[in-house]
């Protein structure tokens, strides 16, 4: 799925990849567990020296981790390595020097008789690589022992291989900068944050820079600089927790007083420029893409995995690109990308100090993600292992990406998917809008996406103007445009594969979560003639509660409210509030024609379940077919694997008996 390249000369030759290899079967509907499975591998971490691998395998959801240790140098010794204890899941595996492995654990409880699954407390046991003498990190303090997350490994110090730098919250809700020795696990703090801080970044010294506070109430968040060896932190910006910054601070290079951040730079797409600390100035510009944004809101830094140096940026297009400003790692991306050709995203993940060893990660919609070694003094490339094995590549359906003419004339970008051996016309139909709004989708593994193709439907995925990642200007076309202009990009996406015979006008089902959620209400109560069914997931379905309830819960002065305020209106200007319940399916459940299916977790905070409830009585009222499924204890709206399970169950039962496959 990459953009295609002449590939030049390289040292890597491609060795035993015919265990990747899958023969031709008919297709057949994979049960919902391969589609919501844990990863069987998670991502292999190359030791500093490149003369070990640490690979960590998990058979299933339930099941103990191992941690297997390679010589890379003595390929005929056998692997060394721990299980996880029981009890806990693993999460990664780092190492903190040759002789020392990290595992970041995460305490998995069960309940009983329903067997519903939660997890607990997060830390970090650091391990000899033959997993002896393990230790729990932060051992010491007795204070942070009911703290559910001591995972946070800010830097790995290389210049002082018994000791790391970790942030944690203490009890008191402050987080903290601790020095942590990685063999005894004891912890001394050495830099204090305040009520509401949440996030540090380190220069690659060690020395911690800069630091973010956040207000959970007005849901703002400030950054703050040290500039030199001081202890004043002085401001440098300002953004709303829901909102995009301006100027997003994302590592450091060489120099300790020039950050590097992504900013728009008073344009219309975000780039990535040096910034001066001490005078909170821009400066020159390091790398900018020509047609989508970088650093935001998709994409990120890349460091250097034992210095944390920036060095370079993941953005997307539609697929994700990495632009390395290292000049040799650069070369090697580029070669890495025109061997792995045919997938979506190909990454170096970890690599050795001399960069000769380098674990390299591909995915894309047919790809849940495989991990390889290329060795580039030995000229070979040999399979590590996959993230799900229990999809074979023929169940799964292919992506293609699509260009579509607004009713306005403008060109809308989104995603086709195509069932397995379903041919390209005539088919039932999901319409899937992506959450957010202000983000986008694009050409990769989504699980949701997959199920459904692999039950017989196309999957079409528009990024509607209002979705971020294209600059500011088509972002800000979806200001107070719910149900507008943003539901009409969608629909007319529809209407496009429609008329091309993609889709079967009879059998087209729109499903969402959050803000696709509140689409899919949207197409039920003001595009009825176009859906045979309508799956709001944790969706919004009253525009005016939403606003009472952030105005309720941050303020009306607070930042959050003038984000929403941008988006929906002011709920004291009576013309916002009539465009509001204009646009809220809510108040109009007498249009519905299509049997709805509500599905929410309790637990959410972020859209709360009354919106579901809400328009669950708004279609009883009307007369209409509706039905509410509330998932116990889940949040927004990444559910666990019981909530995944169920919510893929009712998806699959609502769209079978509604447009068939």
């Amino acid at each position: 799925m990459r953009l295609k390249r002449v590939p030049d000369l390289f040292a890597c030759v491609f060795l035993a990849l015919s265990a990747f290899v899958v023969a031709p079967v008919a297709f057949a509907r994979a049960p919902i567990e391969a589609f919501i499975r844990d990863p069987v591998t998670l991502a292999p971490a190359m030791s500093p020296s490149g003369r070990y691998l640490a690979v960590s395998t998990t058979p299933d959801h339930r099941g103990m981790a191992t941690v297997r240790v390679y010589d890379l140098q003595n390929p005929s010794a056998p692997s060394m390595g721990t299980n996880s204890p029981p009890g806990f899941r693993m999460d990664w595996v780092q190492w903190a020097s040759d002789d020392r492995l990290l595992l970041g654990l995460t305490e998995v409880i069960r309940t009983s008789p329903a067997n519903y699954e939660f997890t607990g407390n997060s830390r970090v046991v650091a391990v000899d690589r033959d997993g002896s003498n393990p230790v729990k990190l932060f051992a010491n303090l007795s204070s942070l022992k009911r703290v559910s997350d001591l995972t946070g490994v800010l830097h790995l110090l290389p210049q002082d291989p018994d000791h790391i730098l970790m942030e944690a919250g203490d009890e008191y809700g402050y987080s903290n900068v601790y020095r942590v020795n990685v063999k005894d696990g004891t912890a001394e703090k050495i830099l204090g944050g305040k009520r509401g801080t949440f996030a540090w970044l380190p220069d690659l010294a060690g020395n911690v820079r800069i630091r973010w506070d956040g207000d959970w109430v007005t849901e703002q968040v400030d950054v703050l600089a040290r500039v030199g060896d001081t202890d004043k932190w002085t401001p440098v910006t300002q953004y709303s927790l829901n909102d995009l910054p301006e100027l997003k601070i994302i590592g450091f290079g060489d120099d300790p007083a020039t950050a590097i951040v992504a900013s728009r730079s008073g344009g219309d797409k975000f780039g990535v420029y040096e910034y001066n600390v001490a005078s909170r100035s821009l400066g020159r510009q390091l790398f900018q893409a020509p047609n989508v944004d970088v650093g935001l809101p998709l994409g990120g830094p890349i460091y250097d995995p034992r210095t944390q140096k920036l060095v370079g940026v993941t953005y997307v297009d539609d697929v994700q690109f990495t632009h390395y400003f290292d000049p040799l790692l650069a070369k090697i991306q580029d070669k890495l990308e025109a061997m792995f050709s045919s997938e979506a995203q190909v990454a170096m993940l970890s690599w050795s100090d001399d960069h000769k060893r380098i674990v390299v990660g591909t995915s894309g919609p047919k790809n849940p993600g495989a991990y390889y070694l290329c060795d580039l003094t030995t000229g070979q490339v040999s399979p590590i292992g996959q993230v799900n094995g229990s999809l074979p590549v023929t169940e799964l359906g292919e992506t293609t990406v699509i260009k579509y003419t607004a009713r306005d004339g403008a060109k809308v970008p989104g995603y086709l998917t195509l069932p397995p051996g379903k041919g390209n016309k005539g088919l039932p139909m999901v319409v899937m809008p992506h959450g957010g709004p202000e983000t986008r989708d694009y050409v990769q593994y989504d699980h949701w996406v997959q199920f459904l193709a692999n039950r017989g439907y196309a999957v079409f995925q528009p990024n509607f103007r209002g979705s971020g990642g294209y600059g500011r200007a088509f972002t800000e076309q979806g200001y107070r445009q719910y149900g507008r202009r943003m539901q009409d990009d969608i629909t007319d996406g529809l209407k496009a594969l429609v008329a091309d015979g993609t889709a079967d006008p009879k059998r087209v089902c729109i499903v969402g979560a959050s803000y696709g959620g509140y689409a899919a209400l949207a197409g039920g109560a003001f595009t009825p003639d176009l859906y045979k069914c309508v799956v709001s997931i944790a969706g919004v379905s009253d525009l005016e509660l939403k606003m009472h309830d952030v105005k309720l819960g941050a303020g009306r002065d607070s930042l959050a409210y003038r984000y929403w305020n941008k988006w929906l209106g002011d709920l004291d200007v009576p013309a916002d509030l009539e465009q509001m319940r204009a646009a809220s399916p809510a108040f109009h459940a007498e249009n519905f024609t299509a049997p709805v299916l509500l599905i929410h977790g309790d637990a959410d905070t972020v859209v709360r379940w009354n919106q579901s409830n809400r328009m669950d009585k708004a279609l009883f009222k009307a007369g209409k077919k509706s039905k509410l499924v509330l998932l116990e204890r889940e949040q927004h709206p990444e559910f666990s694997w019981f909530g995944e399970k169920r919510l893929l169950t009712e998806l699959e039962a609502f769209l079978a008996e509604n447009i068939g496959n």
